[in-house]
């Protein structure tokens, strides 16, 4: 027999508590953008690759909630219809993206080699990717990314928004039909956004697998958003009684899954490399795999890793608002410095030189987001009220 409960408490952020927060959000993000701009002049190339770095992890969190938001559709996951609202609105600042992605695109000169023109008339090996590599291009499928992404975040919106206001359950058919084709859409195009603005920083280094990488890291980065997610609504009064511990350790099993999914794949692309010993390809790992570097790649099998593995190993850790929210801000942290160690030896190969601009560009990017989440959250209630299967979602119990 399902057992089912009634929603008991307020779904809906008062203007005057989301508001504020919306508004300071974007004031912080305003005053640390002036801040990390007024430095660019002094260093146009390490703030290109801050503010590079910085974006592709705000960008890999929301294309990560996404990824789950489809694949609970696809699966017709009862249990996390509580959690579907807070999904959708940590997918909201991925039409903003394509806006904050300008940048890049003026600066790809300082960013990638295959921008430089005469460096690509002059290698023979580059010239030959000059089809693929360069900005026209490189533009192009850049905007057809955040179209595809724009485009099923919206659908999924606009059909999620008129079953709050008919309740008609028609609405979880054509959310399910068009998860189908934009789980496909989506895989496809962050797996490319992956080759062309990740693994083009080297264009001679060729991997089949950094796609799923990529990927793996994404699904990684927006489960820990979400958990944070929950945890701040709770710590502000909201959800206590709809979103529950049962929640929360299914959650944390997920993110247990998922990183070690995450380290599965990592391993797998670096043993193959290895492996087959072939110069154009070891080049990648040798530069990462020297003086500094290494300490990070190190730091990464242990942190991205090692941690939370054991640490998500307990049960009481997945329904403790504490440790779980605890583990999920690690896997952040170490998410980003994911995104750093494939990021920025293309800027410095030698070692690391991180900067203040690092902190910056990345605070003004989570200051922008949130504040885009925050009103997300204002602007619809929290919950899907209108999902027939929300009462059997909030009654959900582990077994």
């Amino acid at each position: 027999m399902n057992r089912t409960r009634t929603i008991t408490e307020p779904v809906t952020v008062s203007t005057h508590t989301a508001k504020p927060v919306a508004l300071v959000l974007l004031a912080l993000a305003v005053m640390t953008g002036a801040i990390s701009v007024s430095a660019w002049s002094a260093a146009p190339r390490h703030s290109a690759f801050s503010y590079l770095t910085a974006l592709v992890f705000v960008t890999s969190m929301s294309v990560g909630a996404l990824a789950w938001l489809l694949l609970l559709h696809l699966t017709g996951a009862v249990w996390s219809v509580a959690l579907r609202r807070l999904l959708e609105n940590l997918a909201s600042p991925l039409p903003w993206s394509a806006l904050l992605f300008i940048p890049v695109v003026l600066n790809l000169g300082r960013l990638y080699v295959w921008a430089d023109f005469a460096r690509i008339s002059a290698d023979p090996g580059l010239a030959r990717k000059a089809v693929w590599l360069n900005p026209t291009a490189f533009t192009a499928r850049a905007a057809l990314y955040f179209t595809t992404w724009a485009v099923v975040t919206g659908l999924l919106r606009l059909s999620s928004i008129r079953q709050d206001r008919t309740g008609d359950p028609a609405h979880i058919r054509r959310m399910r039909s068009a998860s189908a084709w934009g789980t496909i859409g989506v895989g496809l195009t962050s797996s490319f956004a992956a080759f062309d603005w990740l693994m083009s920083f080297d264009p001679r280094w060729t991997s089949s697998i950094f796609g799923v990488y990529f990927w793996a890291g994404s699904l990684v980065g927006g489960l820990a958003a979400l958990i944070l997610l929950v945890l701040v609504v709770h710590a502000a009064g909201w959800l206590r009684e709809t979103i529950t511990a049962e929640h929360l350790h299914d959650l944390g099993k997920l993110l247990f899954g998922f990183v070690i999914f995450w380290a599965y794949i990592a391993f797998s692309q670096y043993f193959l490399i290895w492996y087959a010993n072939f110069p154009d390809e070891t080049e990648w790992y040798v530069v990462r795999r020297a003086g500094d570097w290494n300490t990070l790649s190190w730091a990464l099998v242990f942190g991205h890793f090692v941690v939370p593995f054991f640490l998500l190993l307990s049960r009481p850790t997945k329904r403790s608002p504490f440790w779980l929210g605890f583990v999920a801000a690690w896997s952040l942290v170490f998410h980003y410095a994911d995104l750093y160690w494939v990021i920025m030896p293309a800027l410095s190969p030698s070692r690391p030189e991180p900067r203040w601009l690092d902190a910056s560009w990345l605070l003004t990017l989570l200051f922008f987001c949130g504040a885009i989440v925050a009103r997300a959250c204002l602007k619809r209630p929290l919950v899907p009220i209108g999902d027939a299967r929300l009462p059997e979602s909030i009654a959900f119990r582990n077994s």
